[in-house]
């Protein structure tokens, strides 16, 4: 395992307590009072007593990127990694960010400190759904926040501010085209805003384009060989396979279960899918009078993503009375057995490659009011709608089994003829579809203001309540469910909830230095219960340039609908099975169990699942030395308890060690000591302890800016299973123990400015720990930016300038690059133009 800790860090960290730095500069103090992410009372002072990183619309711009999901996956906080877009599922368009590797489902991300639907595959929010070019600013709460917003906060909250204070038009055109072929990526907006006496309106449109990248076209995932293929192989009953005469002798390959004929998959599949999306946003405010406001936000986002895998594999029986002329010679296959049934091994190349279209429709709306009661006392009302539907069709390459078994026993299609000869499959064609719907409607009242004063200083109050609705829907077509579409399978589920919450928060000013927030929430929802948690934090400022800040909390996350009414399902999850390789050490000899390997699962949903709770704890200080440097840090804890799921590699542990594994449900079926089949529905079985320190130093030079930000786990405890101890999995595979990004900006002048970035990320272990360790990886990325007089601004730039390769795992041969860490676009180039007017 690699834990690295350096010296200076653990001898500084008592006095560098802090969140990512904002650079003072020569600004008017702003007199308005806002909402700052993690509280509901308005501040003047934008420091509060939670840790909140800002990422502007300027920061947004300079990373070249089209979408928010790809600029906090490159974030320090996003510990280990998150979902990308990706070929293979419903979900192949989505974007998710996953706060301090507690998951991406307890992540809350919030539009405008409201909440968002989530996925109804993946139960976390996809972030692709909202326009960045909508996006004014992104807010990154570092600490526990259920009292204050409720379920799904244990990890953080992501709090995405869209554009309200626009004044007339704007234009942003990108394109970004990587070295390697494939994967170009170009995004065209268009903003526009209108400023009345009594009113603003702000329309944004965005379209974004994004290429596929095939397997083929990068060297670490160009050769997946498959030991089923077309030509295929054959057997009759246990006897060693056979490869199909025809079989080239460069695709033929000899295993201990006989000779196959071998196909690559990567000719054929994609690793990142096609994309292609336009999104509008419409945000619109009126003074309808001098003590009340209306706000209203309109959204919309269409998406149809394409993906194609390999032709489907599987393997299938001809009778043996049909078998005697299969042969393209004439008569029965070379080693056969005559009138004996015939296993067949083979791909339907036939059917070409497997492709899917996903077509994703996403709603947004919002009306809301805001009533000024007195000259201290504010109330806001609001009402929001949200819906996301995607259909996922299987366009190509699918078939009704029943027809192919029929068609291949029948004699009408003979998988060993000659091409032009085999026979037709068309009749077995079918387009398998998979629907999906999220829908969140919820209404809030809140009141904000003062109570009373200590000395010349406000008591701060606020109070609320809020009723919120969710349903989901997963439905497949009824062939699929039954099983009777090859290369296809699907289980559906839904299920709906209510649920009701009041909650209030004090901010309490006991001296001029030192104030004190004290928080807390009352949840009820219809499928599990009610839950309270308060929160308690402070902020003192030692100094006019020094501060400190600290809270402790509870929280929870309700355990997600898809966990509750989820269909039962089957999966091959990869895990080493810890009682067949402690019996094989045993017996000595070869020990192939204690590698990682594939096995049969069969889960379903748990209405009867609990909360997962947390504790969370947050120390931290900023501290700006002189106008030119400044740095600090942040130190958390978060301890959760009954997280909902099983590490199947732990469950054999505690099997090994004599736990009865059946007291929790759990059925596992072995023959000989070796696992058949695992039956496990969700449970609420696993708990979690992490913690770190998050540090930024900031230090202006002349026109020079250098700043660096840091994320430094301390550890990473889990129990995956009752019974088989709490461990620190942190540099383990997947689990990098820092994270970092370090930034030069050089100002050659009002209208040439450039800037250097590397992003690192520390080395873990291999998927198989015994074969070494992966290395630090960092890339590089350049850019150059001159805004002319009138005519707009240009910007030039280079992603991975190096074109550093990410570390590959030579022990996970099918998956050697772990994309939710890494990118695999390898060098990019990328242009923009924005031109305001």
């Amino acid at each position: 395992m690699i834990r690295k800790i350096s010296l200076p860090l653990l001898l500084i960290s008592p006095l560098l307590l802090t969140s990512k730095l904002t650079w003072a500069e020569t600004m008017e103090e702003p007199t308005e009072k806002i909402e700052v992410t993690g509280s509901h009372i308005k501040r003047i002072d934008t420091e509060g007593v939670s840790p909140v990183t800002t990422i502007t619309r300027k920061e947004l711009e300079k990373t070249g990127y089209n979408s928010i999901g790809d600029v906090l996956r490159d974030s320090n906080v996003n510990s280990f990694g998150s979902m990308r877009e990706a070929s293979g599922s419903n979900a192949a368009g989505n974007a998710e960010v996953n706060l301090r590797g507690l998951g991406s489902s307890n992540t809350l991300v919030l539009l405008n400190g409201q909440r968002l639907p989530s996925d109804a595959v993946t139960g976390a929010v996809d972030l692709n759904m909202i326009p960045m070019a909508a996006v004014e600013r992104v807010e990154i709460l570092k600490d526990g926040a259920s009292a204050i917003y409720g379920s799904d906060a244990l990890g953080g909250v992501v709090n995405i501010i869209t554009r309200r204070d626009f004044t007339g038009n704007e234009v942003n055109v990108s394109q970004m085209v990587p070295q390697m072929k494939g994967g170009a990526k170009g995004e065209a907006s268009i903003v526009n805003g209108v400023n009345g006496e009594k009113f603003n309106i702000v329309n944004v449109l965005q379209v974004r384009n994004n290429a596929r990248v095939y397997s083929k076209d990068r060297d670490w995932t160009s050769h997946n060989i498959s030991n089923t293929g077309s030509p295929g192989s054959y057997r009759n009953g246990s006897t060693p396979w056979k490869a199909d005469p025809n079989c080239p002798p460069s695709k033929l390959v000899t295993t201990p279960s006989g000779t196959f004929c071998t196909f690559n998959t990567s000719d054929f599949s994609t690793e990142l899918p096609e994309l292609k999306q336009i999104g509008a946003l419409s945000e619109a405010n009126y003074e309808l009078n001098s003590t009340t406001k209306l706000h209203a936000r309109l959204s919309g986002t269409y998406r149809v993503v394409k993906w194609s895998y390999a032709p489907a594999p599987g393997t299938f029986t001809i009778p043996g009375a049909n078998t005697g002329n299969l042969n393209p010679s004439g008569g029965p296959l070379p080693g056969t057995t005559p009138g004996a049934d015939l296993d067949v091994r083979y791909r339907l190349t036939d059917l070409g490659t497997r492709d899917s279209e996903v077509n994703t429709y996403g709603y947004n709306a919002l009306v809301g009011s805001t009533h000024q009661l007195s000259s201290t006392w504010e109330l806001d009302l609001s009402a929001a709608h949200n819906i996301v539907d995607t259909s996922d069709k299987g366009v190509n390459g699918y078939a009704l089994q029943s027809i192919l078994d029929a068609d291949i026993a029948g004699g009408r299609f003979n998988p060993f003829g000659l091409p032009g000869s085999k026979g037709s499959l068309d009749n077995a064609r079918y387009v398998p579809e998979e629907h999906t719907r999220s829908q969140l409607s919820a209404v809030e009242v809140k009141a904000s203001g003062e109570i009373g004063k200590i000395g010349e200083r406000p008591i701060g109050l606020a109070v609320g309540t809020s009723a919120v609705y969710q349903k989901y829907k997963d439905s497949f077509d009824s062939e699929s469910v039954s099983g009777n579409v090859f290369g296809n399978a699907g289980s559906s589920g839904g299920g709906q909830r209510n649920s009701q919450a009041f909650y209030t928060e004090f901010s309490i000013p006991v001296t001029e230095k030192l104030e004190l927030q004290a928080a807390g929430r009352y949840d009820h929802y219809s499928d599990f219960g009610s839950t309270f948690n308060p929160k308690g934090a402070f902020l003192l400022h030692a100094t006019k340039d020094l501060l400190f800040r600290g809270s402790v909390g509870t929280g929870f996350k309700a355990p997600l609908m898809q966990e509750l009414y989820a269909a039962t399902s089957d999966g091959n999850p990869t895990f080493i099975d810890a009682v067949a390789c402690k019996s094989e050490q045993a017996a000595g000899g070869a020990t192939p169990s204690c590698l990682p390997a594939q096995y049969s699962v069969t889960s379903s949903g748990n209405s009867g699942l609990k909360q997962q709770t947390s504790l969370s704890y947050n120390l931290g200080t900023v501290y700006q030395i002189n106008p030119a440097l400044s740095f600090g840090t942040d130190f958390f804890i978060t301890k959760t308890k009954n997280v909902v799921g099983i590490d199947y590699a732990d469950l054999t542990k505690a099997e090994r060690d004599g736990v009865n594994v059946g007291q929790y449900g759990i059925i596992v079926n072995r023959t000989a000591g070796y696992i058949d089949s695992i039956v496990a529905p969700l449970q609420n079985l696993a708990s979690q302890e992490v913690s770190g320190l998050d540090f930024s130093v900031g230090y202006q030079i002349g026109n020079l800016r250098l700043s660096t930000d840091h994320s430094q786990m301390l550890y990473f405890r889990e129990e995956g299973f009752p019974g088989s101890g709490m461990k620190d999995r942190l540099g383990e595979n997947g689990r990098p123990s820092w994270r970092n990004a370090t930034t030069a900006n050089y100002v050659l002048n009002p209208r040439n400015s450039v800037a250097l970035t590397a992003l690192t990320i520390s080395g873990h272990e291999k998927a198989v720990k015994e074969q070494g360790n992966l290395s630090h990886y960092t890339a590089l990325d350049l850019q150059y930016v001159y805004a002319t007089k009138s005519s707009g601004a240009f910007t030039l730039g280079i992603r991975n300038l190096l074109n550093t390769t990410p570390p590959l795992d030579d022990s996970n041969p099918t998956k050697p690059l772990d994309v939710t860490l890494y990118d695999q676009l390898g060098r990019q180039f990328m242009a923009a133009y924005k031109v305001k007017f």
